[in-house]
């Protein structure tokens, strides 16, 4: 049932799932979906936090057995690279979730989890010596708020063509983390492989 909401997210969104609609997704009358689920809010956040959970896991085998600026080149371009389905869902999510108080708190969950994620990368690279930064959370932080804002646009638009828009994502890290100019956005760097 998680599985066939997520699939529904992904064409309607999380907020026009019906128990009816997902039921006939697996082949269930929709009061056996509230047998399991007593509501639809208890069902979306359960699928959402499926969804995130595995995405997160996924994240953190790929970088976590990696150097500081390859795990954080990786978390970026995997990003700036982000599936529609993936970016749907995060939209969905966002845009639901001011309605919906338990999936709010599911997203906003999720969403520190990540921010917890990318400090402790910044602040491993920091005592590596690769990064310098004064406030690795704070890093972190604007680092995120830029890429969401590139998964907005992922999930807004049919075509996959953003211009300079990764360049300015791969200089704004690079600003970040206090990497030379050009060590992610010039020639042979991630941002020619985006």
């Amino acid at each position: 049932m998680l599985d066939a909401a997520l699939d529904l997210a992904d064409e309607v969104g999380l907020d026009r799932l019906t128990s009816r609609d997902i039921g006939a997704a697996v082949g269930v009358a929709p009061g056996l979906v509230h047998h399991y689920f007593a509501s639809m809010d208890e069902l979306i956040v359960e699928a959402f936090a499926q969804f995130t959970g595995a995405e997160h896991d996924e994240l953190r085998s790929l970088i976590g057995p990696l150097p500081a600026l390859p795990a954080l080149c990786g978390l970026v371009a995997r990003q700036l690279n982000a599936p529609l389905r993936y970016a749907r869902i995060w939209m969905s999510a966002w845009v639901a979730a001011p309605r919906r108080p338990e999936l709010g708190k599911e997203v906003d969950r999720r969403m520190v989890e990540g921010l917890d994620l990318l400090t402790g990368l910044l602040t491993r690279g920091n005592d590596e010596g690769v990064f310098r930064l004064t406030d690795p959370r704070a890093s972190a932080f604007r680092i995120l708020v830029l890429l969401d804002g590139v998964l907005v646009q992922i999930s807004m638009r049919a075509e996959k063509s953003y211009g300079d828009v990764t360049r300015v994502v791969w200089e704004t890290v690079e600003r970040e983390v206090g990497l030379a100019a050009g060590t992610l956005s010039g020639p042979g760097g991630p941002a020619s492989a985006s």
